[in-house]
C-alpha cells in the first residue's frame, strides 16, 4: 500500500486541506501557495502533536492512534506561518477514551439487562439465575463491541464557510465524495474570517449578550477553580483531547449527586402515585418472575358480588391483576430487590439519576465542548425536577439514561472512523471502481456500524420505559431518511437497532400492559397519525437517494432561492415560539379537564391555595414558566438563543448539502428531538399541574435540552471574546458570567436560598428548599409492621376505598397475602365473602382507615399501622418549596361469622 499524503493549499493565514489520496493509488502532489514564507517540511509526528484546530471537521483522533499507512510522508509541506507552535499540547487520547467510555458504560449495562429481562418476563421466567446467566455475557459483548474504539475529540463548534474565491475548486457532491472515501479535512489552527461572518452571527450575538447582561447580576460570590476557568476560557484555541480535570469534574458531579440523593432518598412504598406503583411492580416480578398477579379467587371461596381486586396503578384483567405501566423500570428495580431487598431497590432511583447526569455530561462534552461537560452535568444535577425524580422510583431518569446514551453512541459513530461515509459493500475497480474502503458485513461489524446499531437500540428501548418515548422518537424518522439519502454507513445499522428497541417496547405494551395502552387510546390514536405523517415525510426524503438523477434534481431544488431563506426563517420562528409561550398566559387559559377525580382534586388544591374556583383548568399555559422556575430566565434565554442559530446552521447544511466541520451532522438528531419534544410538552404537558409532580414532564428532554443549548451559547460567547482579541481576564469573566447565569437561579429554586429576618431585625441568608427535605420516611418500617399485624393464613378484605387504593397491592405483594376490596359494603354483602374465606380454610381479616368503618361488621378493631410522615407539596401557581404532612392509619378487625 502506498503512502497517504495530505495536499494542503495555503492562502495567507487560511489553509484548506484537500482530500486524502485513496490508499493503494498514486499519491497526489502537495500544492502549497504561500505569499510570505517558503514551504517547510512537517512530519506526521508534528501534525499529530499539533492536532486539528478546535472547531474543525470530524477528522477525529481515536484512541487507537493512526496506523503507519495513514501517516503523511516527510515530503508533505506547510507554510511556515501554519507550522504548529511549540506551545501546542499533545492530545489526551487516554482521558478522551475514558471520558467517552465512562459516559457510555451505564447505558450499555442497562441495555444488556433490559435485553435479557423482557423475553424472560414474557415467558414468565424472570428469575435471578437465568437473568445472571444471560446478562453477564451480553454485557461483556456490548462492552467489547461498544467500547473497543472511541473518538478522542468531537466537532463541538462550527466553522463558518469561507466564501468561494476565484480559482478555488468547487465543492464535490456528497454522493461522489462518499464514494471516494475521502475523510473530512484537517482545518488549520487559525482560519480566516469570511466576509459574511457578521451577517452570519448578528442575531444570536445581540440576543445572547442581553442574556449575559442579566446573568451578570448573579456574578458576585461565584468562584471557579483557576485551572478549570483558564481551560474553559481557552476553549477554541486548539483542538485537543478531553482534559483530565474535565473528566474528573464530570465524574465528581455524578458521584456527588448519587451520594446526596441516597442521603435524601424517598421511601415511597405505599401506593399514592407512580413511584409506589413502580416499586410494587418491581417487587412482584422479582419475587414471582411474572407480570400477571393472580387474584387468588379460591382464597375467598370463589367470586362474590362486589368483590374486586383493582387498586391504584393495577388493573383487573380476567382472573389476574396487571400493573399499569411499562416494564422497563421494574425490570431494573428487580436487580435491587435481588441484591439487597427493598432498601437496595429504593437506592436504584438515585443511582439511575447519577448515571443519567454522567451520560448527560458526556453529551454536553460531545456537542458543546469537552471543557463544558462538568458545567452541563452540574446544572442538570442542581435542577429540582432532576432531584425530585431521582429520589424516588420514577421512570424519567432511566429514560434519560437511554436517550442520552443513545445520542452519545450515535455521535461517536458519526465522527469515529475514516470510513464513516462509506456505504457498506460499495466497490469500484479499475474501470471506474476504487478499492473498498468501508466495512462490509462479511468482515464483521466495524466500530462505526456497532456504535450506530447500539445507539439506535438505546433510543428504541426508551419506549420500554415510557410510552411517551414513542412520541419523543418521531424526529428519528426524518433523520434516518437523511442518513439514507446521504448513503452513510450508519443508516442501516442505526435503523435496525431502532426497530429492535421499538419492538421491545411494543411487545411489552401489547402483551403485558395492554390495559394501560387501552386507557391511553384517546392520546395514542393522534400519535399514530402524526407518526404516519413523519414516516411519509421520511420516505419522501429517502426515496430520491436510490436514483442518481433524482438526487441531482433534489439538490438543485434545494439550492433555489426560496428555500435558501428557510434556515433563517426557522431560526426566527424558534425565537418567536419562545416569545409566544412567554405571552401565552396573558392571552389564554387552558381548560378542558374531563376526568371526575382530577376535577375534584384540582378543586381541592384551589381551595387550599385560596385560588378562584376553576376545577376544569389545566394550567398548560404556564408551562414555559415552569421551566423558568427551575433553571431561571438567563438559562432559558441562553438556551433559546443557542437553539435558533443551531437550527439555522443544521437546516442550511441540509439544503446546501455541505457540512463543514460536521457540526450539523452530530447536532441534527439531538436538535430535532429537543425542538420537537420541547414544543409539544410546552404546548400540552398532559399531566396534572401540581408541582413538583408536573415537573417530571420536563425531565427527559425539555430541561436537559435547554441546558445543552445554553451551554453551547456560553461556549460560543467565550469563543467570540477570544476571536475579538479579549485577554484572559476578559474571557474568564465571560465564562464566569455564563456559568453564574446557569447555576445561580437553579440553585436558588432547588435549595430555597433567600433572606430571612432574624430575632434582632438583621437579615441572614437561609437555605430551606426541597433539596434538604426528605419525604415518605418510615414507610418501609410501617409496612413491615402491617404485615406482621395481619399474620399468616389470612385473606384480607379492605372495606375503605382510599385504604384499598393505597394498600391492596402492598399487602398482596410485600405481605404475600390474598387481598380484595369491597366498595360501599353492607353486612349483608360482606357475609358471603367471610363465609367463603372460612370454607377455604383461611382466616378472614377486614381492614379500613378508621375504626368506625369496621364497627358495623362485628369484632374489635385494633390499629396495625400509624405513620405520620411527609409528602411533596402540591402547588399550582408557584415553584414548590416545602413539604406537606400525610397521616396513614390502618385498622384491622377479625370478621365474625
Amino acid at each position: 500500500m502506498g503512502p497517504v499524503r495530505l495536499g494542503v493549499r495555503v492562502r495567507g493565514k487560511a489553509a484548506e486541506t484537500e482530500q486524502k489520496a485513496v490508499p493503494g493509488t498514486p499519491a497526489q502532489a502537495s500544492t502549497v501557495q504561500a505569499s510570505t514564507a517558503q514551504a517547510s517540511t512537517v512530519t506526521a509526528d508534528d501534525v499529530q502533536r499539533a492536532g486539528p484546530a478546535e472547531g474543525s471537521g470530524p477528522a477525529t483522533q481515536t484512541g487507537d492512534g493512526p496506523s503507519a499507512s495513514d501517516r503523511p510522508s516527510a515530503s508533505d509541506r506547510l507554510s511556515a506561518s501554519d507550522r504548529p507552535s511549540a506551545s501546542a499540547r499533545t492530545p489526551r487520547p487516554v482521558a478522551s477514551w475514558v471520558f467517552a467510555g465512562l459516559t457510555q458504560l451505564p447505558v450499555l449495562l442497562v441495555m444488556a439487562w433490559l435485553l435479557a429481562g423482557l423475553p424472560l418476563l414474557l415467558a414468565g421466567r424472570f428469575l435471578r439465575l437465568p437473568m445472571v446467566v444471560i446478562f453477564v455475557p451480553l454485557a461483556v459483548a456490548l462492552g467489547v463491541f461498544g467500547l473497543r474504539k472511541l473518538p478522542a475529540s468531537w466537532p463541538a463548534d462550527p466553522v463558518p464557510e469561507a466564501p468561494a474565491t476565484e480559482g478555488a475548486a468547487p465543492a464535490a457532491e456528497p454522493a461522489d465524495a462518499s464514494e471516494t472515501g475521502a475523510d473530512e479535512a484537517v482545518t488549520p489552527a487559525k482560519p480566516s474570517r469570511p466576509r459574511n461572518f457578521h451577517r452570519f452571527t448578528r442575531v444570536p450575538r445581540g440576543l445572547a449578550l442581553s442574556g449575559l447582561a442579566l446573568s451578570a447580576l448573579a456574578l458576585s460570590g461565584l468562584a471557579l477553580p483557576g485551572r478549570a476557568l483558564r481551560g474553559m476560557a481557552a476553549a477554541g484555541r486548539r483542538r485537543t483531547g478531553v482534559p483530565w480535570w474535565a473528566l474528573a469534574g464530570t465524574v465528581a458531579v455524578a458521584a456527588g449527586f448519587a451520594a446526596w440523593q441516597i442521603l435524601m432518598n424517598s421511601q415511597q412504598v405505599i401506593v399514592i402515585r407512580d413511584p409506589g406503583t413502580y416499586l410494587q411492580f418491581g417487587y412482584w416480578i422479582a419475587q414471582h418472575g411474572s407480570v400477571h398477579i393472580p387474584q387468588s379467587g379460591p382464597a375467598f371461596g370463589g367470586a362474590h358480588p362486589g368483590l374486586t381486586f383493582t387498586s391504584l396503578g393495577f388493573y383487573s384483567r380476567g382472573t389476574t391483576v396487571v400493573p399499569q405501566f411499562m416494564a422497563g423500570l421494574p425490570i431494573v428495580l428487580a436487580a435491587g430487590f435481588w441484591t439487597g431487598g427493598t432498601a437496595a431497590a429504593l437506592v436504584m432511583g438515585p443511582l439511575l439519576g447519577a448515571c443519567a447526569v454522567l451520560t448527560f455530561g458526556g453529551l454536553v462534552g460531545r456537542l458543546a465542548g469537552k471543557r463544558w461537560a462538568p458545567v452541563g452535568a452540574l446544572v442538570l444535577a442542581l435542577t429540582l425536577p432532576e432531584q425530585y425524580t431521582s429520589r424516588s422510583t420514577f421512570s424519567e431518569p432511566l429514560a434519560q439514561l437511554l436517550l442520552f446514551g443513545g445520542l452519545c453512541m450515535l455521535i461517536d459513530s458519526l465522527v469515529i472512523a475514516p470510513d464513516a461515509r462509506a456505504w457498506p459493500g460499495r466497490r469500484r475497480g479499475s474501470a471506474g471502481r476504487t478499492p473498498r474502503h468501508g466495512s462490509s458485513w462479511r468482515d464483521g461489524p466495524s466500530p462505526t456500524v456497532t456504535l450506530a446499531t447500539l445507539g439506535g437500540l438505546a433510543l428504541g428501548l426508551s419506549t420500554l420505559v415510557r410510552i411517551d418515548g414513542t412520541s419523543d422518537l418521531l424526529p428519528v424518522l426524518p433523520f434516518l431518511a437523511v442518513l439514507l439519502a446521504a448513503r452513510r454507513a450508519q443508516a442501516l445499522p442505526f435503523g435496525i437497532g431502532l426497530v429492535i428497541g421499538l419492538g421491545y417496547g411494543f411487545a411489552d405494551g401489547y402483551l403485558l400492559s395492554r390495559p394501560y395502552l387501552d386507557s391511553l387510546a384517546s392520546s395514542l390514536r393522534p400519535l399514530g397519525l402524526i407518526a404516519a405523517v413523519f414516516a411519509a415525510g421520511a420516505l419522501a426524503v429517502a426515496a430520491p437517494a436510490s436514483f442518481r438523477r433524482l438526487r441531482g434534481r433534489a439538490r438543485r431544488l434545494l439550492g433555489r432561492r426560496p428555500l435558501r431563506w428557510l434556515p433563517g426563517l426557522v431560526a426566527a420562528l424558534t425565537v418567536l415560539a419562545v416569545i409566544g409561550f412567554a405571552v401565552r398566559p396573558y392571552v389564554q387559559t387552558v381548560r378542558g379537564e374531563k376526568d371526575p377525580a382530577t376535577i375534584a382534586y384540582i378543586a381541592a388544591l384551589q381551595r387550599l391555595a385560596h385560588l378562584p374556583a376553576d376545577p376544569r383548568r389545566q394550567y398548560a399555559e404556564d408551562s414555559l414558566y415552569w421551566v423558568i422556575w427551575y433553571i431561571g430566565v438567563p438559562a432559558v434565554l441562553l438556551g433559546a438563543f443557542g437553539l435558533a442559530p443551531l437550527a439555522r446552521r443544521s437546516l442550511r447544511a441540509l439544503l446546501t448539502w455541505r457540512d463543514p466541520g460536521a457540526v450539523a451532522r452530530v447536532w441534527a438528531l439531538p436538535l430535532m428531538i429537543i425542538g420537537w419534544v420541547t414544543g409539544t410538552v410546552l404546548w400540552r404537558p398532559g399531566i396534572i399541574a401540581d408541582q413538583p409532580w408536573a415537573s417530571r414532564r420536563l425531565v427527559p428532554v425539555v430541561l436537559p435540552g435547554m441546558i445543552l443549548c445554553a451551554v453551547w451559547t456560553a461556549r460560543w460567547l467565550t469563543r467570540q471574546a477570544r476571536e475579538r482579541g479579549a485577554g484572559r481576564v476578559a474571557r474568564s469573566s465571560v465564562v464566569t458570567c455564563c456559568v453564574a447565569a446557569l447555576l445561580v437561579p437553579t440553585a436558588v429554586t432547588t435549595f430555597g436560598i433567600g433572606l430571612a429576618r432574624g430575632a434582632h431585625g438583621a437579615h441572614r441568608l437561609t437555605a430551606n428548599g426541597l433539596a434538604f427535605k426528605r419525604t415518605s420516611r418510615g414507610e418501609l418500617t410501617a409496612v413491615r409492621g402491617l404485615c406482621a399485624g395481619i399474620g399468616p393464613n389470612a385473606s384480607v378484605v379492605i372495606v375503605d376505598p382510599l385504604t384499598a387504593d393505597r394498600f391492596a397491592q402492598v399487602i398482596r405483594g410485600m405481605c404475600d397475602t390474598p387481598t380484595g376490596r369491597l366498595d360501599n359494603p353492607t353486612p349483608l354483602s360482606l357475609q358471603p365473602v367471610v363465609a367463603g374465606i372460612e370454607r377455604a380454610g383461611r382466616r378472614p381479616v377486614l381492614l379500613a382507615g378508621q375504626p368506625g368503618q369496621l364497627a358495623a361488621y362485628g369484632g374489635s378493631a385494633r390499629e396495625v399501622l400509624n405513620l405520620l410522615t411527609t409528602q411533596d407539596t402540591h402547588e399550582l401557581t408557584q415553584p414548590p418549596s416545602r413539604t406537606w404532612l400525610i397521616h396513614y392509619t390502618v385498622y384491622l378487625s377479625d370478621a365474625l361469622p
